[in-house]
């Protein structure tokens, strides 16, 4: 070992130490710590503190009062160790780190989604799969809230004050339905579903519901699959095929990642979306991502990078948007969590609606 490199190592090693979550004083809450480690070219931390809280993990070049801390992930304490590697460490300049308590946001609707490394992409022996499913290793290092249901027609009425929604009065067929705003919202484009983003920020902001310097945003691609499979490597969370009555898409059209497409002329096809919720979740506790509605992605459509990558965000440009999930309207293959749908951000569809994330802004 180099001299410089061990100097680094012994660096690391003494950047184990506590910082004081945000509680009130009389709050018997466990102080979170950091233990490092370098090995292998990378900076490890693993992180003790109190289960179920999540901690913003910062790094700063120095210790004097004019040193800015800059956040490099939120991690949550998940048991009595929880480990992440940092990607963009070691550099050449010294780093010393702290945890920090977040508070967590108002809504209880948003899941807490930790970093990890997941194979992002379709194995070629996956039947009927799209060329652009290319198997590559993704890194999501930076740890983020996702809505844990789809945004309901409600939720949308609520921060922009309308309701586009086809699903209101009839159904595909033209059949009269209730009026139920716990149906997801529909018929928004993706300038739409960022807006909404970009409004419910500004409004909780005010309010006080999300910490500082927060935002919500529709989640990149890379973020959705990874949450999608929940720590899978079949075709689905729930296993190797989609068949109908599993979630709210065209159950005649079953699908089957061995046999490919399969036919059922009794299978459920409703012709409208269902009620945010309605099926099992996956193991992260997030639902609906499998049909009901299509879900826009932040990324531009294009090719994925060669080889691994850390937190892809999908090209500079481009001139399609990136939806995924699977709809009510749509048969089960195209509910893969690695098929890619794309279309004009501008573009309106009763099938197409959005999910939230909320982190830090970048």
């Amino acid at each position: 070992m180099n001299r410089q490199l061990s100097g680094l190592v012994r660096l690391f090693s003494l950047l184990a130490f506590a910082i004081c979550a945000v509680a009130p004083p009389a709050s018997a809450q466990l102080q979170p710590s950091l233990g490092l480690q370098f090995r292998a070219g990378q900076l490890t931390l693993s992180l003790t503190g109190a289960v179920g809280t999540v901690y913003s993990v910062q790094y700063a070049t120095g210790l004097s009062p004019t040193d800015l801390w800059v956040e490099r992930t939120l991690l949550q304490a998940q048991g009595a160790s929880n480990v992440w590697s940092d990607p963009s460490g070691p550099t050449s300049a010294q780093r010393f780190y702290r945890a920090v308590s977040v508070p967590a946001p108002a809504d209880t609707n948003l899941v807490f989604i930790q970093p990890g490394t997941f194979r992002m992409g379709s194995p070629s022996n996956e039947v009927l799969r799209s060329s652009d499913e290319i198997p590559h290793t993704v890194t999501i290092s930076r740890g983020f809230w996702m809505g844990k249901l789809l945004v309901t027609q409600g939720d949308y009425l609520a921060v922009v004050a309308d309701d586009p929604s086809s699903f209101t009065t009839n159904d595909y067929l033209g059949n009269p339905i209730p009026l139920d705003r716990t149906r997801p919202v529909e018929q928004v484009s993706w300038f739409d579903a960022s807006n909404y983003c970009a409004l419910r920020t500004q409004q909780e902001l005010g309010a006080g519901l999300i910490p500082t310097n927060y935002a919500y945003r529709l989640p990149t691609e890379a973020e959705w699959e990874y949450a999608a499979r929940a720590g899978t490597t079949t075709a689905f969370y729930l296993g190797t095929g989609l068949h109908s009555g599993q979630a709210n898409f065209d159950g005649r059209w079953e699908y089957d990642s061995v046999s490919g497409r399969i036919a059922n002329r009794n299978g459920i096809f409703l012709g409208i979306t269902t009620s945010v919720g309605a099926y099992a979740p996956n193991a992260w506790g997030l639902r609906d991502m499998i049909g009901n509605v299509y879900e826009w992605c932040q990324d531009w459509y294009g090719a994925y990078p060669v080889g691994t990558a850390v937190d892809p965000r999908g090209p500079a440009v481009g001139s399609y948007r990136v939806f995924r999930g699977g709809s009510w309207h749509y048969e089960a293959r195209y509910c893969r969590p690695a098929y890619r749908g794309y279309a004009f951000p501008a573009q309106l569809d009763e099938s197409f609606g959005f999910r939230v994330v909320l982190a830090p802004r970048q």
